[in-house]
Parts: structure tokens; C-alpha cells; sequence
């Protein structure tokens, strides 16, 4: 995790979308850009040494992710993933609305292991639909 000086100055613009929509996921600043997606491509292709399909799936598939748990809807595998610990729209929509809960993109696990997990069912003023 950056630290709070460069978090704040990166990532937090982007929570100007207290109810992010779908492709409000890759509206954010070029140090949260950085931080966020070109720094842990690079990692992974550096420590998962794979042929150029395999990394390229990958980045479609996190991608795919980081799109989907913005999204303003639910999905059908929502019930799966909360119940295995993956992060959903639901839970990134209560970051995006209490900043200091949820800050799992893709698992929940640390969130539940650190007290930081809050469920979307139990967030007041919120969008019971994701």
C-alpha cells in the first residue's frame, strides 16, 4: 500500500464517484493509474514468467475486474464470490462510500481479517441492488 501522502494524491480523486458506474474504473489519475494497474502488470510479468498470451489473458481478465466491481448493477455470480471472499460491486461500492472499509479490489480476505470489511446490506443510503 502507497503512502497516505501519495494515496491521497492518487487514489482518492477517484472517489469523487461516491456511486461509480461502470467505466469510472479507469477515470482516475496517472499516479493511481500507475499504482494500480501498470505497477502490478509489470510485478506480474516479472515474477509469473509465462508466454505473452498467458499475460495478456490475465490483464484482460484484471481489467475485466477492476470494470465489473464498479459496475452500477449486480451480477449473477455476486452470491458466489461474496460467499468465497471475492470482491463484487457491492463491496467496492461501500469503499467508494465509507473510504476506510473494503479496500480489497479483487479479495476480501484481508478486509475480513483486519475488521475492515463492511457488507453492502449493512450500509445506510446505499443501493441495495448491487
Amino acid at each position: 500500500n502507497p503512502p497516505p501522502e501519495i494515496k491521497r494524491g492518487s487514489h482518492k480523486p477517484h472517489h469523487r464517484f461516491l456511486n461509480p458506474r461502470l467505466f469510472d474504473a479507469f477515470n482516475g489519475s496517472i499516479a493511481d493509474t500507475v499504482c494500480m494497474i501498470l505497477l502490478p502488470l509489470y510485478v506480474t510479468a516479472n515474477v509469473v514468467h509465462c508466454n505473452v498470451w498467458s499475460y495478456m489473458a490475465f490483464g484482460t481478465i484484471y481489467s475485466s475486474w477492476l470494470t465489473l466491481i464498479h459496475a452500477e448493477y449486480s451480477h449473477p455470480w455476486d452470491p458466489l464470490f461474496r460467499r468465497i471472499g471475492f470482491g463484487t460491486a457491492g463491496d467496492h461500492h461501500v469503499h467508494h462510500k465509507v473510504f476506510i472499509k473494503n479496500y480489497g479490489h479483487l479479495f476480501m480476505y484481508w478486509d475480513k481479517l483486519m475488521g475492515t470489511y463492511k457488507s453492502p446490506l449493512d450500509v445506510d443510503k446505499f443501493c441495495k441492488d448491487i
